[in-house]
C-alpha cells in the first residue's frame, strides 16, 4: 500500500514540475557536435541483475565519450557491484532509506550533483520506468538531458523532461533480445556501439585475501569446493531446496570437495530447508550475508556454483565464475550471463520444480572437468 501511494505521489509531483519545464528538443546530430566532458548516467533501480546487465552499455558509453568523466547514480542496494568498474569514474549512491531518516539527505545529494556541472545526463530505463530517475536528471542541472521514452511504460512526460528521447525495442524485438543488448538498444541512437555483451565486476585485494583465508580453512588440501546458493528473490525462481541439497552432496562425493552454502538477505526459508535436507560429508560450511566483493571472489574461486535465476547468478557471470543456474519461467536466452562458464538448466515446461537433479549434477560435473 505504501509503495503504491509513494508512486502515485511521485507521478503527481512529476506532472506538476513538468508544467514549469521548457525543454527544447535536441537531435542526435546536435549531440554529436557537443563537447561532453562530464557525463552523468542514472540507473538507480534495485535489481542487481538488471544493473550488471547494464555493464556493456557503460562499456559502450566509455568508447563513445572516451575523454569524459562518467559518474553513475546507483541505488544503495546494488552500488557495490559497480565499485571499481573500469568504464566509469565514480559511483554516486542514491539511498532512499537515508532520505527517510534524514530530510537533508536528498538536498545534499542534489547539491553534490549540481556541483559537478554535468554537460549531459543519460537516464537508462529499460526493464521499468523510474520517475525518480527522470526527476534527478533535471535536478542534476545537466545542460542536456537524455532518456528512454516512457511510452512503453504508460508515461507521457519524457518529452517534457528530456531534450533527446531514446527509442526502446518493440515487444516483438524484445522477445529475441538479450537483456544486455536491451540496455544498449536505446543508446545506439546516440552513436553508442558495443558488440561485447559480457558483464564485469571488480574485486579488491581484501576480498581476495578473505577468500584465501576461507579456502585455507575449508579446503586445506586444495581439492576445490562447491558453492551452493539456494535462495532467490522470486518464489517462482526457487528450485526445491531438497534437490539443491542432493545435487551438492552428490558433487561433493564425486569430486571429494566440501560444500559452502551462502545465505543471502532474503533467503531465509529456502536456505533453512536446504540445511535441513543437506547430507553432505563433511557438513556444509555456512556463510551468511557476505559482502558482495567477497562473494564474487568466492564464486570465482569455487570449482562450481549452484544457483537459481537470481542476482547471484549475475554476480557469478560478472566475476567469470563457473555456475549452473536453474531457470524456471524466465528465458535464459534473455537473462543468462553470456559467458560460457554459466550454464542454464531449464525444463521444457518452464517450471523450476521440473528440473531434475541429474541434469544439474551432470552440467556441474562438465564445468568442473572442462568436458
Amino acid at each position: 500500500m505504501f509503495n503504491k501511494t509513494e508512486k502515485t505521489g511521485k507521478n503527481a509531483l512529476a506532472r506538476l514540475l513538468s508544467l514549469f519545464l521548457r525543454t527544447a528538443p535536441v537531435t542526435a546530430g546536435r549531440l554529436e557536435a557537443e563537447t561532453v566532458e562530464r557525463l552523468l548516467v542514472i540507473r538507480q533501480q534495485n535489481q542487481m541483475g538488471d544493473m550488471l546487465c547494464a555493464v556493456p552499455a557503460l562499456r559502450g558509453l566509455r568508447k563513445r565519450f572516451p575523454e569524459a568523466r562518467i559518474s553513475l547514480v546507483a541505488a544503495a542496494i546494488n552500488s557495490e557491484v559497480m565499485r571499481g568498474n573500469p568504464w566509469i569514474d565514480e559511483v554516486l549512491v542514491y539511498d532512499k532509506r537515508m532520505q527517510l531518516r534524514n530530510p537533508l539527505h536528498l538536498p545534499r545529494f542534489i547539491a553534490g550533483l549540481r556541483r559537478r556541472r554535468f554537460d549531459a545526463a543519460i537516464v537508462l530505463n529499460t526493464v521499468s520506468f523510474s520517475v525518480t530517475s527522470m526527476m534527478l536528471s533535471v535536478a542534476s542541472g545537466a545542460r542536456i538531458r537524455i532518456g528512454c521514452s516512457g511510452a512503453a511504460f504508460g508515461e507521457g512526460l519524457t518529452s517534457r523532461y528530456y531534450h533527446l528521447e531514446l527509442p526502446l525495442p518493440s515487444p516483438a524485438e524484445l522477445e529475441r533480445m538479450h537483456e544486455a543488448r536491451h540496455n544498449l538498444y536505446p543508446l545506439e541512437a546516440i552513436g553508442v556501439v558495443e558488440a561485447d555483451l559480457s558483464s564485469y565486476m571488480a574485486t579488491t585485494r581484501e576480498d581476495e585475501r578473505a577468500c584465501d583465508r576461507l579456502a585455507e580453512t575449508i579446503d586445506p588440501e586444495g581439492r576445490g569446493f562447491i558453492v551452493a546458493l539456494p535462495g532467490a528473490g522470486k518464489e517462482q525462481n526457487l528450485w526445491p531446496a531438497e534437490r539443491f541439497a542432493e545435487a551438492a552432496a552428490r558433487l561433493s562425493r564425486r569430486f571429494g570437495c566440501p560444500v559452502v552454502a551462502v545465505r543471502g538477505p532474503v533467503d531465509g526459508p529456502a536456505f533453512d530447508r536446504f540445511l535441513a535436507e543437506s547430507v553432505a560429508d563433511p557438513p556444509v560450511a555456512v556463510i551468511s550475508r557476505p559482502a558482495i566483493g567477497f562473494l564474487a571472489a568466492l564464486m570465482r574461486r569455487a570449482s562450481v556454483n549452484l544457483c537459481n535465476d537470481t542476482g547471484v547468478m549475475h554476480i557469478g557471470g560478472a566475476a567469470g565464475a563457473r555456475c549452473v543456474a536453474v531457470f524456471g519461467p524466465t528465458d535464459p536466452a534473455r537473462w543468462k550471463p553470456v559467458n560460457e562458464t554459466v550454464v542454464a538448466v531449464r525444463s521444457r515446461d518452464g517450471k523450476t520444480s521440473s528440473v531434475k537433479v541429474d541434469e544439474v549434477v551432470e552440467a556441474a560435473a562438465s564445468l568442473i572437468t572442462g568436458s
